[in-house]
């Protein structure tokens, strides 16, 4: 396998990973929406993967990890998370453009270098979008910002991966203290503006639903 096909593998792994996590359909047409590429090109790549000893297909042509595969997308999500918290703590580039120089280094990262990094970094437990290390867990109770009921206090606690595709959230969530850590009121949900309505230190703050809808949170 040459250096770029092992790249594409990688990201497709780390994609069906994130998939897998945030409960979604592993099927080759998700697949291809998220990756922005065409069904025909996933397809084949899965082919490939599925040669490879990497990914299975059940009788509903649902995408499933082998051993092997699950082994190697944990590896890829550690080092991608690992770069991450690395450029955001220690090369201090803000959390909300950490996402696409980590793509690029993730696939660099020899195990020597990983095992130093983790251990110089302390073990993080989880990247600076709040997404938790393999082996790491949300705490219990988490719910989605959306599905929070009018006038509760809540934690930011994960902006989901597929936010962090578009570096225009992230800065307008940044813009508006939504990231990990911070504590915010709930006040209202609007199904007809498919808006939800925050407040921060008397600051209103208005997120799209959609968006919301990645955001998890718990109660504070």
């Amino acid at each position: 396998m040459s250096e770029r096909q092992s790249i594409v593998i990688e990201e497709y792994l780390l994609m069906l990973y994130h998939l897998r996590d945030a409960g979604e359909d592993l099927k080759s047409v998700t697949l291809a929406q998220r990756l922005k590429t065409k069904p025909p090109t996933v397809h084949a790549t899965l082919q490939r993967m599925q040669r490879d000893g990497l990914v299975k297909f059940n009788k509903k042509r649902e995408i499933l990890f082998t051993s092997e595969g699950e082994s190697y997308a944990k590896d890829i999500a550690f080092r991608h998370n690992l770069a991450e918290y690395f450029l955001c703590n220690t090369l201090d580039i803000p959390w909300y453009e950490v996402h696409k120089h980590a793509h690029l280094l993730e696939h660099a990262m020899t195990p020597t270098v990983v095992e130093k990094l983790a251990k110089f970094l302390k073990y993080p437990e989880k990247c600076p979008h709040g997404t938790p290390m393999p082996g790491f867990s949300l705490p219990a109770g988490n719910f989605t910002l959306d599905n929070t009921p009018e006038n509760t206090l809540v934690e930011i606690l994960m902006i989901s991966e597929e936010l962090e595709d578009s570096e225009e959230i992230l800065q307008s969530l940044h813009q508006q203290n939504v990231i990990p850590g911070e504590k915010h009121k709930f006040v209202t949900k609007s199904n007809d503006l498919r808006i939800v309505n925050l407040e921060q230190d008397n600051n209103k703050i208005t997120i799209p639903l959609h968006v919301a809808s990645k955001i998890y949170v718990i109660d504070a």
